[in-house]
């Protein structure tokens, strides 16, 4: 066994599409807007994984334009179709 200590980089990316990103940022603000609409407690094995999610929203927050856009709708709508084609082997039944 090898006896050096475990480090991750300081940084870790993940890249996302713009429609990625504001899909993504949708469903993120929904959960943090009600607190009715995240999964269950029993989704989560600890609470780390939720302030993870609730930072990954704020970084959406500070980059993202369209959430602040009066065709907000609009736009949500087609990141979500194009999404959909991107991933249709995904497709929730």
């Amino acid at each position: 066994m090898d006896d050096k200590s475990y480090e991750e980089p300081t940084e870790i990316s993940v890249d996302l599409t713009s429609s990625e990103a504001i899909v993504l940022f949708e469903l993120l603000s929904r959960w943090v807007a009600d607190d009715n609409s995240p999964p269950g407690n029993d989704s989560f094995d600890h609470p780390s994984e939720w302030a993870v999610l609730q930072g990954v929203l704020t970084s959406l927050e500070s980059q993202l334009v369209a959430p602040f856009r009066e065709d907000y709708k609009k736009i949500l709508s087609q990141a979500r179709e194009a999404v959909s084609l991107d991933y249709s082997r995904f497709r929730l039944e």
